[in-house]
């Protein structure tokens, strides 16, 4: 019977895990005060700022999802290894 995977520890990609977490907490308190500074006054480099904080949260969440994926491949392949050995 094939089971789903399920992860396992990974004490390196737990770091950058935490890492990019506090990457994000950053990126989204500069978006705050972005978003603040914004609507105290409307101009295009307010508005560039957002849209940069924006595209920084972006890439972000886009290198926290493929390290998740990372992890999910290489717990899955460890769990062929195992069940064909």
């Amino acid at each position: 019977m094939t089971q789903a995977p399920t992860p396992t520890a990974h004490p390196a990609s737990d770091a950058l895990g935490d890492v990019c977490e506090l990457d994000l907490t950053q990126a989204r308190d500069r978006l705050i005060s972005a978003r603040a500074h914004q609507r105290a006054k409307d101009s295009t480099s307010n508005r560039a700022h957002v849209a940069e904080c924006r595209a920084q949260i972006d890439a972000l969440l886009d290198m926290y999802l493929e390290l998740r994926r990372l992890r999910w491949t290489a717990t899955a392949s460890a769990g062929h290894a195992t069940a064909a050995a």
